[in-house]
């Protein structure tokens, strides 16, 4: 529905644009230059039919788009400012057929919907090109200035006769109709202004997609601007008058106005318009300035001197002052020229030239990674840019703007300093879009000037990754210490109660023993008393022997890790099976034996139920298994600590099945 009626708009405009045709044909030739320079036929009539005929392709695709309504109204409006102008110029100036009152009437409606009625349009298309949305509600006011400022000029026309209105004398009604019109038409140019620095604004922020439909948004404007300038430039050296050769451009971009608007938001063309928005703006304001300051200096100079003085020498010098000035200037209207063709990007040297100012303060890597990532991607416009610092042992440090990035990158540059990669710098394009030689080759300087940089934040993440190893170390060390004074105390504790249990308990009745000895008779009683007290004190002693002579007994070091714990086992009485494969019953380093000894000894240590004690020789390595040991009644740690002190590793499973292994030396002679 949305689509056929904008199709029916555009049939329409093109029906009244052939009438305007037609009619001008009748009292003029076509190409005449009163056609062209003042109708601005073929011109105007092509971009009429083009806003209608872009803005329906627009609804075709958006129902509710409202540039797409905003094109097909202005270009019929348009072209019925065209036809009735074209008819009343021909019934006033011409004799056309018809009375006086109808070619007012038609001059009228000409004024009423012709080039103010179109600025307030084009003024409310500037501000929300080109999503359809204001860039903030603040810009509502700005489309109340253009409909107030139309208003105001539609007013003044109201206090006319449309039948005696005479288009080419730009009548004004009395006192009301001017003041209108003196609001009136400043209203639509404030509109207008507002419009286009809201546009500005849009392409500084713009990104990706948005960004390539406002560089198209701002080629139109400022081919209209250049092309006003030049109108008004030239008019200002021929007394006024309306050529063709000071209109021609003026229309031209006025005809390209719809067809970029149109392009911009069905679908951005990836044509490279960043120097073509550029070189236009600096001639735009280079020729504001030396039309503005050539004017003024002539009407000055010659308002100062005498009036007869020559008119060549006042061109001359006004000339020669105007180049002189402009110098200075270009270097600031080139500036802001770059700044509204490439946004954020603009004048990327002097952002190299910066952003290497920032790095004289070394970052740390986690804000210069960022930084550099940034700004790459912002000197080409990337949608996403990272940057990787390598480090030696660790993994790539990276980082990414303007956030997280997936895939490979399109484009990446290598960091090297002194033949050394340190690093890369990636960025990834929006679709359909590449680098350019300039945005590679910028690529390239900014790796070459953060390389310095890479090569010290690489420096102190490695030190800072060696100060975290040795933090790490520090803290190992502080719990393998802390490990040792519990494990002492533990071991004092046990010691203390061996003693109590094993050592004292022979001894603690010997003193009355003894008295009684002393009174009693002697006899077999006493005898046999004695005897008691004798074996009581052995007893006694080889229980301290044994506790004296601490975890590792000589039988170790003598006879080696085999039979010393075969021995252990007979002694305590523990029905545990040791099975030792003829590889592993030989001598091994002494530290290897001691932590092999103690694992068993821990593992086996009374109220566990080990049923099964294994050792053997694995690719260079003795392997221990021990099954059936009951987890919660060892210490755990302290046997790691052991097997990890002679470089082993140790594992215990849910099963009760403790398993380690323990480099040994091939070369080490074997000791019987």
């Amino acid at each position: 529905m949305y689509a056929r009626a904008a199709w029916v708009l555009t049939a329409l405009t093109v029906l009244i644009a052939g009438g305007d045709v037609w009619v001008t044909s009748a009292y003029r030739p076509l190409l005449s230059e009163e056609a062209v320079a003042v109708h601005g036929f073929p011109f105007v009539t092509a971009a009429v039919v083009g806003c209608a005929a872009m803005g329906a392709l627009i609804v075709a695709r958006w129902a509710r788009h409202p540039i797409g309504w905003l094109l097909c109204l202005t270009g019929f409006l348009s072209s019925i400012s065209l036809l009735t102008e074209a008819y009343g110029v021909w019934v006033v100036s011409a004799d056309g057929p018809g009375s006086r009152s109808l070619g007012g009437i038609a001059g009228w409606i000409a004024a009423l919907l012709g080039g103010q009625c179109a600025l307030a349009l084009l003024t409310i298309l500037f501000l929300v090109a080109p999503d359809g949305r204001l860039l903030s509600r603040r810009w509502r006011a700005a489309v109340v200035v253009a409909l107030v400022g139309y208003a105001g000029y539609a007013g003044s026309l109201l206090t006319l006769s449309p039948a005696e209105f005479d288009i080419d004398r730009q009548e004004v009604g009395g006192p009301i109709g001017s003041l209108l019109s003196l609001v009136g038409l400043p209203f639509i140019a404030g509109g207008l202004v507002a419009s286009m620095v809201s546009m500005v604004l849009r392409l500084r922020r713009s990104r990706g997609v948005q960004r390539q439909q406002l560089r198209l948004i701002a080629l139109s404007v400022v081919f209209v601007a250049l092309s006003f300038v030049f109108l008004l430039v030239v008019q200002l050296f021929n007394g006024g008058r309306q050529t063709w050769i000071a209109s021609l451009p003026l229309f031209f971009s006025y005809f390209c106005l719809p067809l970029l608007f149109a392009v911009a938001v069905l679908r951005y063309r990836l044509f490279d318009l960043d120097l073509i928005i550029n070189r236009a703006v600096v001639l735009a304001l280079g020729t504001i300035f030396a039309g503005i300051g050539y004017a003024g200096l002539v009407l000055a100079v010659a308002a100062l001197l005498n009036t007869r003085t020559s008119g060549f020498w006042l061109s001359l010098l006004a000339t020669a002052l105007v180049a002189v000035a402009f110098q200075p200037l270009r270097q600031r209207i080139v500036r802001v020229a770059n700044r509204l063709a490439y946004g954020a990007r603009a004048l990327p040297y002097e952002a190299l030239s910066e952003f290497g100012r920032r790095l004289a303060e070394p970052p740390s890597p986690s804000a210069l990674l960022p930084a550099v990532a940034e700004a790459a991607g912002r000197a080409v416009s990337a949608r996403t840019s990272t940057a990787v610092l390598q480090v030696p042992d660790r993994v790539g440090i990276s980082g990414v703007w303007p956030g997280p990035a997936g895939g490979t990158p399109d484009f990446q540059v290598p960091v090297r300093q002194g033949g050394d990669t340190l690093g890369s710098i990636g960025v990834t394009m929006p679709k359909g879009r590449g680098l350019r030689p300039a945005d590679e080759q910028l690529l390239h300087d900014l790796a070459d000037q953060t390389a310095l940089a890479f090569r010290n934040a690489a420096m102190e993440s490695e030190l800072a990754g060696h100060v975290a190893a040795l933090d790490r170390t520090t803290d190992a060390l502080a719990e393998s210490r802390r490990r040792i004074i519990a494990a002492d105390d533990a071991t004092r504790r046990e010691l203390e109660s061996a003693i109590s249990q094993e050592v004292l308990s022979h001894l603690e009745l010997m003193p009355g023993r003894l008295s009684g000895l002393s009174v009693a008779e002697s006899g077999s009683a006493a005898t046999d008393e004695i005897e008691q007290l004798v074996d009581d004190t052995n007893a006694a002693l080889e229980s301290l022997r044994v506790l004296t002579r601490g975890l590792f007994p000589t039988q170790l070091a003598r006879a080696g890790l085999a039979r010393a714990l075969r021995s252990h086992l007979a002694r305590n009485g523990q029905a545990i099976a040791l099975h030792v494969e003829p590889s592993a019953d030989r001598r091994f380093a002494t530290r290897v034996e001691a932590a092999v000894y103690f694992c068993c000894v821990e593992s086996v240590r009374a109220g566990t139920v080990a049923a099964r004690i294994d050792l053997r020789i694995v690719a260079a390595e003795l392997v221990v298994q021990i099954r059936g040991v009951a987890r919660d009644q060892i210490d755990v740690q302290a046997i790691v600590d052991r097997v990890e002190a002679a470089g082993g590793r140790l594992w215990l499973d849910e099963a009760g099945l403790l398993s380690v292994r323990i480099p040994v030396d091939a070369d080490e002679p074997t000791r019987q």
